[in-house]
């Protein structure tokens, strides 16, 4: 993952396998609500909140990430 995440979607991530990987982080770093990526992370039992997911983004923003 580009940047620098916080634990918990680096815990995320890391326990993902290749292909979740590929599918999984255009998704992160796409338009999708924050809200809707947390529900879906918490449905398949991962517990992130969405302001987790938001300042993961807008960093990403601030060191000039724009596309992955």
């Amino acid at each position: 993952m580009p940047g620098k995440p916080g634990p918990k979607l680096e815990a995320i991530y890391e326990a993902m396998s290749t292909e979740e990987r590929e599918v999984f982080r255009p998704v992160l770093l796409g338009p999708s609500p924050a809200e809707w990526l947390a529900d879906l992370l918490r449905t398949a039992g991962h517990d992130v909140s969405a302001s987790t997911i938001r300042t993961y983004r807008r960093s990403l923003r601030r060191e000039g990430v724009t596309s992955v």
